[in-house]
């Protein structure tokens, strides 16, 4: 750590300067300082005043002038790098701030307000991951298939939260490999006018093991990133390269982290073409088809039970035909929550409790009732 940055003038936003950052921590804020770091740097836009607006929001009174001290490392030192006496902000204030601003991203994720749930669902998904990050695993590759609304995204997006050794990234739209390489670089710490060819250099160094244990990344959607034969042709290239998954060969070779593709089921074959060398490869690195986790069409009846009773719905578990009739919509987990909310919203202001005659106004409502008991 240079002088300057011991002594805290500028905020470093790297995952190394951070891991410094926090060895001088009390041991019980090193983690969720990591998290707040990674936070402002990546849901705030490492702008302070978004930071701060976003915690007073939640009633935390931690002003610009101290966040701006804790996210240079500056807890309990001045300016020049001395230890104060008393930190600026206490232990159990900044711990409190820090659990307000996890919990309401907790809140963001699932469903815009709702309530994130760890149903059966999240568990497997999180389960799968985690596998394929152990120290011993031979095959680091993994691949998730699932309809879209099967709480993939979801899932993801809440042990990005709850481990930092997760990176979680959206492919690009337009299936760019310069703008995915930006976006991730910008993930790992990097400013958001970094060159393509720091950005790669930037995401090596970020998945390197962290302490012997191995890094994650989850490409979601990843089958938007894959060249179909007919454009591989355009291009006058073969199906054999595809230049997404010869970085995420490479990066997992030259790192060791593990690489999980989130797919939609009929993606799958034209992502998997036999015919295709390379593709092959990746197939095999991933333990072959049959080691896909392939997730149910529609939630499970315990998950939807688990939803409703989380939104307060008391009766959940003697209107499971209800709940499995809303929850089998085409829209899948997001329409069920669509509902339910709307339910909620309904029963609120009556000043009741969440019951399944709610449900049944709000799905008659959507034109979803005929045939539901």
């Amino acid at each position: 750590m240079s002088k300057n940055q011991a002594a805290g003038h500028f905020i470093f936003w790297d995952d190394a300067a951070i891991e410094k950052e926090m060895e001088v921590l009390p041991k019980a804020l090193q983690e969720p300082y990591r998290w707040l770091k990674k936070f402002a740097r990546e849901e705030c836009g490492r702008d302070l005043d978004t930071l701060t607006t976003r915690a007073k929001l939640l009633g935390v009174t931690i002003d610009k002038t101290n966040w701006t001290r804790i996210l240079k490392g500056r807890w309990k030192m001045d300016a020049e790098g001395n230890e104060l006496p008393n930190p600026y902000v206490s232990v159990v204030n900044l711990l409190n701030a820090i659990m307000a601003l996890q919990e309401t991203k907790r809140v963001e994720l699932l469903q815009g307000t709702s309530p994130f749930v760890e149903t059966t669902t999240v568990q497997t998904i999180h389960r799968f991951i985690l596998k394929r990050m152990r120290r011993d695993r031979i095959n680091r590759m993994g691949v998730i298939t699932g309809p879209t609304s099967t709480q993939k995204s979801a899932s993801f997006k809440e042990l990005a939260v709850r481990n930092p050794l997760v990176r979680h990234i959206e492919s690009s739209d337009n299936g760019s490999l310069k703008d995915f390489f930006a976006r991730l670089a910008v993930k790992c710490g990097a400013g958001r006018s970094i060159s393509s060819g720091r950005a790669r250099s930037k995401i090596y160094q970020c998945m390197e093991p962290e302490k012997g244990n191995p890094k994650c990344l989850i490409v979601d959607n990843s089958q938007d990133m894959v060249k179909l034969d007919r454009q591989q042709k355009a291009m006058g290239n073969n199906s054999e390269k595809q230049p997404f998954y010869q970085f995420l060969r490479m990066l997992s070779d030259e790192t060791g982290c593990a690489i999980i593709e989130s797919i939609t089921p009929e993606s799958e074959d034209y992502m998997f073409d036999p015919k295709s060398v390379y593709l092959e490869q990746f197939e095999a690195r991933a333990g072959g088809r049959e080691n896909f986790l392939r997730l149910a069409n529609y939630p499970p009846k315990a998950d939807l039970v688990m939803i409703a009773e989380t939104w307060g719905m008391k009766d959940a578990k003697q209107h499971v035909e209800l709940l499995v009739k809303l929850g089998h919509t085409r829209l899948r987990i997001r329409r069920f929550f669509e509902i339910l909310q709307e339910a909620k919203d309904s029963a609120d202001a009556d000043g009741s409790a969440l019951t399944a005659d709610y449900l049944r106004e709000a799905m008659t409502e959507a034109g979803l009732m005929e045939g539901a008991k």
